[in-house]
């Protein structure tokens, strides 16, 4: 079973050390006393676009016939391929080069990114179309009872990232007191906790993002 919004929420707002408030009523967002349940939400928003440099949600998308440009899915990132329907063959990615006068090697049809978020195909396609092979980012929860997409193996990543997005709120609030010091106060003035304790975060999330296996490019769950 998949980690909900709501346990995500709890397990960050434990390794701040801060108090958990979780209300009987229903549709009123787990929150805690020094985070509130808008950064919380938005740091496990920012962790799920972060983990998807190595943990991508594989997807795909039908192309209709006769196409020549088409818009990228919402949630793309990359092609993985394309899969000609006609030909029953994948086509290949065409490389834009300066020097080169003539598709070279291209005898059907080819594809490419340009600008982003729109995909070009060389020759218009047939009327059977085709078939987009992708790697996507992951659907943002909204509710506490959301689940998360993505697998169980991530969650301590999502988990390290979005505490370390918290503490950058902290740190921006002790940055701006930091300014009144003198040179009484304990420490240099340009020393910041929330900041040190970020970057703390920040960097497990990187091991620990490292420890997870990188997927095959071209798989999909559909």
């Amino acid at each position: 079973m998949n980690t909900t919004l709501g346990e995500m929420k709890k397990k960050i707002l434990r390794l701040l050390g801060d108090e958990i408030t979780e209300s009987e009523d229903y549709g009123v967002p787990i929150t805690g006393a020094a985070y509130d349940a808008d950064l919380l939400l938005d740091s496990v928003h920012a962790a799920l676009s972060a983990i998807a440099i190595r943990v991508w949600k594989p997807n795909s998308a039908d192309i209709e016939g006769n196409a020549t440009e088409v818009d990228a899915p919402g949630d793309f990132i990359e092609v993985d391929g394309v899969y000609d329907n006609t030909t029953g063959t994948f086509m290949p990615k065409f490389a834009l080069t300066a020097s080169k006068t003539k598709l070279v090697g291209i005898e059907t049809n080819a594809w490419i990114v340009s600008p982003y978020g729109n995909i070009t195909f060389v020759n218009a396609l047939t009327s059977k179309g085709a078939k987009l092979y992708y790697s996507a980012t992951w659907e943002v929860p909204v509710l506490d009872n959301d689940a998360l997409e993505p697998p169980q193996l991530a969650c301590t990543a999502i988990a390290l990232y979005a505490t370390s997005y918290c503490l950058m709120n902290q740190a921006t609030q002790q940055a701006t007191l930091a300014a009144f010091k003198s040179k009484v106060d304990s420490g240099n003035p340009m020393d910041i906790p929330a900041q040190m304790m970020s970057d703390f975060f920040m960097k497990r999330f990187e091991n620990e993002l490292s420890r997870v296996p990188m997927q095959d490019k071209g798989m999909t769950t559909r």
